[in-house]
């Protein structure tokens, strides 16, 4: 602004005014500057306790960039839970307290899908069948509650409603979950008429909850009914008009392939597997070796062609093994076939029979082991052997299913070193509905090591801390016998760095302000010659301000494809709040300078630069920063800002990033008070810094508070003090009590001055004497009564609307349009200023006569170019060989012919200013010859001052100057010096015209 001031001011006439236009547009600017800086930023808040209870995993959230902010008044306070686990049996509570006062409220239950009334429990859906057919046309669901372990009790759970919806109509079937596992599958069989004979339909499926009948594990019969929109979706199953082949085939040889089923085989069940030839087999003998362990039996040898072929069985024993060997014999001749030499056709079907209780109740493989046997084999030959594996269970298993607690994972373990586990049970599912936990023989493998890992006994998931990325859906493959599954996780990992929010990164002393404790480095108090109260004052050191921190830090998953684009916890605009988690890992660096107390409260201690750093548990690395500075200037307390609190109400509500995000409102309770009433005061500190801070973030044995009423007796300490300031008052009355208080240093400190009250601030139980205009709280269902008008009111020089909330404070958008536009009034009010200068400075200088005489021509511009030394010399010359008073002409005129060069005499500068500017010049001539550049105007004479010329002669137009003074230097830089020479100059210029 003064670059461009200059600029305009180098235009102008030169003088003393410059500078102080200057100093004025940044005075002016300073003023735009401290008025935006009066409106402070920080947040205000009731600061009032809020927490959970009985919860699983939570964190407290803030969205940043939120405006206006979620806490602006002194009344009130807000914070957004994220509830992770569900908590389906203990209602977690979230409690507000204020001390003395406290109340709490059950959180409301999950909402699992949107546009869906909450639900209290969390089920997870698993199909087992994905498609059916006529010859088993029944659909599996399996139900799981998540969340927690469910130990036999007297607690009820719900039943698992399944509907299932066909264009033929509809079916309906309900089970009750179980403990332990928390589980349930419903087998619902679809009628016959269901299936089409052409191709396949798809039914929809959908499941709803209900409470638990009377009587031991019994749902009621409801449920025949439509559900509608309360019903949660499962998914859908194709019905197949015909069953799909359940085997396999494996080569014996080049021209013999066995086929064998592909499903368990249960105790006492029997089988056949199958021997496939293809139409080119020539051989005449054909030997089948099948060697089979106790517990199967090989019963007969059926030939599909007996008119071909002859087949003879033979047993044999052994203690561990039973031999069986099929003989067979071609006894007819080869016919010739018009297909395909390589097309397999049947040949022979073995039949085995499975022992009973061979299993045990468990799942067993019996081996079988196959070879081929010709006529003149080579002996290397017979040992290409099969070994055929079948799996017998008394069950008939159709799936297995692993059940995890949770499917979501946030990894905090590299804030804290501490891996994060998640519980995995693997359960089959039976035919008829039996679910069985399966331990042993289990395998698994986690599909991205880098996201997720899985224990070796495969019963949990885990973060260890070296992960690198989050991700959603990655799979962790299980595996038992030939049965296989896969679990899908969500695992949200941190964004580092860590965010560091400090209230305050400078902190200042307080002026006044002495606590208890020798400063660091402090001179012993002398013994004789001190007053008590001063020697009690040298144990007391500077008191610092103290400022308040949390460490927040986002959570996202990256896409499984290697993309770039995140998905956030929440969303982008989201942090969690993992000062519990990272606390025990926060330092300051230079603990000389400041400290933190409690993980939570910065406390400066000497002036000097530090920071605050979180390192990492795993590998000491840097997780977060923030620079922060004590310094020894002082800061003054302007005031108290008081919040009376008379009760404590709360308000919970739900929200919409996440199902388990709760936001919490408490307001603080301030009517009139009734006899004995106890009223909390909640402080609020206000600095000459703009800065605020809670009296919470001092120590207690800190703050010396004083608390007063106009009316004697009416208030009495209250008999408990804690960290809060409470009284017992007895009563406002109908037109309120106001309550002064003070905050004086400790009393072991006060002396001489700091014996005065820092600052002061006022607090009305009730109504104020006069109605002021205070902004409303936000609204809320559960809000019983609002705060009073003017509750929390400042020591005089804050109005009471400058106290509440955001809704009369100035945004940001507003301060800069102010801003602006105060520029630029300020810049057309110097422009004007300006203006006005450069018109008085010319107007000093009376104009020619001949100026007023509109046929007179314009005047000319003439430029020197000369020294100072010149225009010094031409000023002495002046002063010694000056024309006589009252004549204006100038020295080179000369009189003759009756034809005279008249100059216009113009208005001479007084003495003093020629002595004044001829000693300036004389002085500067010291330093150096410096050239110069004058504007100088020349203006005709009045014509009244011209001598009358004859009629008829020649037209001779002169050159007028405004005096001797202005025309010398143009003869002179022509190099007529001496006064005769100028005389004649003039002359032959006079008869030239």
């Amino acid at each position: 602004m003064c670059a461009w001031m200059a600029g305009r001011t180098a235009a102008a006439p030169r003088g003393p005014r410059g500078p102080w236009l200057c100093l004025l547009v940044a005075f002016a600017l300073d003023i735009v500057r401290v008025d935006c800086d009066q409106d402070p930023l920080d947040p205000v808040y009731l600061p009032a306790a809020l927490g959970l209870l009985d919860a699983p995993e939570h964190f407290r959230v803030q969205q940043v960039g939120r405006y206006p902010p979620a806490n602006s008044s002194l009344g009130s306070r807000s914070e957004t839970f994220l509830l992770l686990q569900p908590w389906p049996r203990a209602q977690p509570l979230l409690r507000a307290s204020y001390p003395p006062f406290a109340t709490q409220q059950v959180v409301p239950p999950r909402v699992t899908e949107p546009h869906q009334r909450p639900v209290p429990w969390d089920v997870r859906a698993v199909s087992v069948e994905a498609a059916v057919t006529p010859a088993e046309p029944h659909a599996r669901v399996l139900f799981h509650l998540r969340g927690q372990d469910w130990p036999p009790g007297p607690g009820s759970l719900p039943c698992a409603r399944l509907h299932a919806t066909h264009p033929a109509g509809t079916a309906h079937r309900a089970c009750r979950f179980q403990p332990s596992l928390g589980a349930c599958v419903v087998e619902l069989e679809f009628p016959s008429h269901w299936f089409s004979q052409g191709s396949a339909t798809r039914a929809e499926l959908a499941y709803t909850l209900e409470p638990a009948a009377e009587g031991p594990g019994g749902c009621g019969p409801g449920g025949e009914e439509d559900p509608g929109e309360q019903a949660l979706p499962v998914g859908s199953v194709e019905l197949r008009p015909a069953d799909p082949p359940q085997h396999q085939e494996v080569p014996l040889d080049e021209a013999v392939t066995l086929r064998v089923p592909d499903v368990p085989v249960r105790p006492g069940q029997l089988f056949s597997a199958t021997l496939l030839l293809r139409h080119n087999f020539t051989a005449g003998v054909l030997t089948l070796r099948i060697k089979v362990k106790k517990g199967l039996h090989v019963m007969a040898a059926r030939l599909a062609q007996p008119t071909l072929w002859t087949a003879k069985l033979e047993r044999f024993k052994g203690s561990k093994h039973h031999t069986t060997l099929i003989i067979c014999h071609r006894v007819g001749p080869v016919e010739p076939n018009s297909s395909s030499p390589l097309e397999l056709s049947e040949f022979l079907w073995v039949d085995f029979l499975v022992e009973n209780g061979t299993s045990g109740g468990v799942a067993v493989t019996r081996p079988v082991t196959w070879q081929l046997e010709y006529p003149g084999q080579a002996p290397e030959a017979e040992k290409d052997k099969m070994v055929w594996e079948i799996l017998v269970s008394e069950r008939d298993i159709r799936a297995l299913v692993p059940l995890a607690k949770a499917e979501e994972l946030v990894n905090t373990a590299p804030l804290t070193g501490v891996p994060r586990r998640i519980p995995v049970r693997l359960v089959t599912v039976d035919s008829g509905g039996a679910l069985v936990e399966v331990t042993e023989h289990i395998g698994c493998e986690s599909a991205n090591t880098q996201v997720l890992q899985v224990s070796e006994a495969c019963d949990a998931v885990f973060v260890s801390g070296k992960e690198s990325r989050g991700a959603r859906g990655v799979r962790v493959d299980f595996w038992w016998r030939r049965l296989r599954a896969s679990l899908r996780m969500t695992v949200w990992a941190p964004l580092l760095p860590l965010r560091i929010e400090v209230t305050d990164t400078t902190l200042e002393q307080v002026r006044g302000w002495r606590v208890p404790g020798p400063a660091e480095g402090a001179p012993e108090p002398e013994a004789a010659g001190v007053e008590e109260a001063e020697r009690r004052a040298r144990g007391c050191r500077l008191q610092y301000q103290r400022a308040g921190v949390r460490f927040l830090v986002p959570f996202a998953a990256h896409p499984l494809d290697g993309g770039r684009r995140l998905t956030h916890l929440l969303g982008p605009d989201w942090l969690l709040d993992v000062s519990h988690l990272v606390a025990p890992h926060a330092r300051v660096q230079d603990p000389r300078v400041a400290s933190l107390e409690g993980g939570w409260v910065l406390v400066g201690r000497e002036p000097g630069v530090t920071s605050i750093e979180v390192r990492s548990p795993l590998s000491d690395s840097i997780l977060g920063e923030q620079a922060l500075a004590v310094t020894d200037d002082k800061v003054s307390v302007l005031e108290l800002r008081v919040q009376p609190v008379m009760g404590i109400s709360l308000a919970l509500s739900r929200g919409t990033a996440h199902p388990g995000e709760v936001t919490a409102t408490c307001w603080a309770q301030s009517a009139l008070p009734a006899p004995k009433q106890e009223v909390a005061l909640s402080l609020w500190l206000s600095f000459s810094d703009h800065t605020l801070a809670p009296a919470e973030l001092y120590d207690h044995h800190d703050l010396g508070l004083s608390v007063s009423a106009e009316e004697p007796g009416a208030v009495l300490p209250a008999e408990e003090q804690g960290a809060q300031l409470r009284v017992v008052v007895s009563g406002a009355g109908t037109e309120g009590l106001p309550l002064h208080v003070a905050l004086h240093p400790p009393e072991p400190c006060r002396r001489g001055r700091h014996r005065v009250p820092l600052a002061s601030g006022t607090a009305w139980l009730g109504l104020p004497p006069a109605p002021t205009s205070a902004p409303a709280l936000p609204s809320s269902p559960a809000r019983s009564s609002s705060p009073a008008p003017g509750a929390s009111v400042g020591g005089g020089r804050w109005a009471a609307g400058s106290m509440g909330g955001s809704g009369d404070r100035v945004t940001d958008l507003e301060l800069g349009m102010y801003a602006l536009l105060g520029i630029f009034c300020l810049a057309i009010l110097i422009f004007l200023v300006n203006g006005v200068v450069f018109v008085l400075r010319y107007q000093r200088k009376e104009p020619p006569d001949g100026a007023t005489d509109p046929a007179s021509p314009q005047p000319h511009n003439w430029v020197w170019l000369g020294t100072d030394q010149e225009e010094l010399s031409r000023q002495l010359d002046r002063q010694s060989s000056g024309p006589p008073k009252g004549e204006g002409g100038c020295p080179c005129e000369s009189g003759g012919g009756g034809e005279a060069l008249t100059l216009a005499q113009a208005q001479a500068p007084p003495t003093g200013a020629t002595t004044s500017s001829s000693g300036t010049l004389a002085r500067k001539e010291a330093g150096g010859r410096r050239k110069r550049v004058e504007f100088v105007t020349f203006a005709p004479a009045p014509p009244a001052q011209l001598p009358e010329e004859p009629v008829g002669a020649p037209a001779v137009q002169s050159i007028l100057v405004a005096g001797e003074e202005d025309i010398r230097w143009v003869c002179e830089d022509m190099g007529l010096k001496d006064p005769e020479e100028l005389r004649s100059y003039m002359e032959r210029i006079r008869g030239s015209s």
